[in-house]
């Protein structure tokens, strides 16, 4: 291809020798033609001889700091590239990063004088911007001719897949080992694994007691006693998320689906660190997207945040009854089920469907979001008028949604741009702590 420089040098060149010619001036034609005739034969000689340049010249290598990053995260990667062409070549070398991340500086490029066997490393630091699920790459050689007349650009496979999940609120979770919690983790009151909080009795030890559990001051030489328990059952979580096209409402890595995730990822941090609680997800719009049934255990959680992390919209609608119906079906045990939707459609079935939902021993907790929050006016007094119009109409929709699911007794939690964070610590925190919200 020949290069915006290789245009003006041959468009010059041309013009020199038309007005030669004009003039009859032959010792200026002849000057003007060995111009023309030299950039030409450039160009041509540099076509041909990275006809046979194909991306096999070239051994390529990524590595990055790691395949999975938390929104807000610094990140590195580097790409090395040796080439094993035959001959030298001038080439500029420089590697593509998707809009997800923002990289951090200038982006990077290594150009010059490339001889056979020479290896060359390219450095990208960027910080992880949107939730979701990307490529690292490609990378691209640009060859150019000794002049910069004309250039070849050659695509190197060099992709490399990153995902960008929700900050997690609970630093270094770890594994879940035998021990005895704390009562209050970050601003989350959690119950003691394993053994109780409730006081039940006091009975005689045994050898299978734990030391700490004596009671001393009822104890004597002869007889020691502990003190007995009630354990605390664990309780079924699911979190179900509407991905339907209404919650793609607000700005990118801002809206209400992104905000949905993050609430989503708090609650799989705290579940857990407790190590009690069994999470599960469930998408819908128009069906059942996705399920992942409750459990526990690091490989179950470990898929629950990259699941969370690569959620996007799906063509659809969401109808609360057959979700609601949809999520009955496939739950064994009374839950706990968390509902984060827009709930833009007529709730007419909502009354059946909670009935045989409360009937299942289910709980039903419904996140919704402010949507006249999300959007920010612009300077076009057009536009502000009709946001204007447009968040009063959703709101008086909001009210009246939010009174049809209080009329059911459903507790409903109303949350805005800034996130659901308290709204779920609360709910969950009243499940952990009694059961129920």
């Amino acid at each position: 291809m020949i290069t915006h420089r290789g245009w003006e040098s041959l468009l010059a060149a041309l013009a020199a020798l038309l007005l030669t010619l004009y003039l009859v001036h032959y010792l200026l034609i002849l000057l003007a033609l060995s111009a023309f005739t030299f950039l030409a034969a450039e160009v041509v000689l540099f076509h041909v001889d990275t006809l046979a340049l194909s991306p096999s010249a070239f051994v390529t290598e990524r590595r990055s700091t790691s395949s999975r990053h938390a929104v807000g995260t610094p990140g590195r990667t580097e790409v090395t590239v040796r080439y094993t062409g035959p001959s030298g070549l001038v080439a500029e070398l420089f590697d593509t990063l998707p809009d997800g991340l923002a990289v951090t500086g200038p982006l990077p490029r290594l150009g010059g004088w490339w001889a056979p066997e020479e290896e060359r490393s390219l450095s990208t630091e960027f910080r992880a911007r949107v939730r979701g699920s990307y490529l690292l790459g490609p990378t691209f050689v640009r060859v150019r001719s000794r002049l910069g007349l004309a250039e070849r650009r050659i695509s190197l496979p060099t992709e490399r897949p990153i995902q960008v999940v929700p900050e997690n609120p609970i630093r270094k979770p770890g594994s879940l080992r035998r021990r005895i919690f704390t009562r209050v983790q970050g601003r989350m009151q959690l119950r003691h694994r394993g053994y109780g909080t409730e006081f039940r009795a006091l009975r005689p030890y045994q050898y299978s007691d734990d030391i700490r559990h004596v009671a001393w001051r009822r104890s004597t030489a002869k007889q020691l006693v502990v003190r007995e328990f009630d354990q605390e059952s664990r309780q079924d979580v699911l979190l179900v998320v509407d991905v339907s096209p209404a919650m793609s409402a607000g700005p990118a890595g801002e809206n209400v689906l992104d905000r949905t995730c993050e609430a989503a990822t708090m609650i799989a941090g705290y579940a857990q660190r407790s190590g009690e609680d069994r999470l599960g997800l469930l998408t819908y719009s128009g069906k059942v997207q996705q399920y992942l049934r409750p459990s526990r255990g690091p490989g179950h959680f470990r898929r629950l945040y990259e699941n969370v992390g690569i959620l996007g919209v799906r063509p659809g609608n969401f109808d609360v009854g057959p979700a609601l119906d949809a999520v009955g079906s496939r739950l064994r045990h009374g839950a706990h089920v968390l509902l984060f939707s827009t709930l833009d459609r007529p709730l007419g079935a909502l009354e059946r469907a909670y009935a045989h939902f409360k009937a299942r021993g289910h709980h039903l907790y419904v996140f919704l979001p402010d949507l006249a929050t999300f959007y920010s006016p612009g300077e076009d007094p057009a536009f502000r008028y009709a946001l204007q119009w447009a968040t009063e109409e959703d709101r008086l929709r909001l009210h009246r949604v939010m009174a049809e699911l209080r009329a059911d007794a459903i507790p409903t939690y109303l949350f805005d741009r800034r996130g659901a964070a308290t709204k779920v610590i609360t709910a969950y925190g009243q499940m952990r702590a009694w059961g129920a919200g």
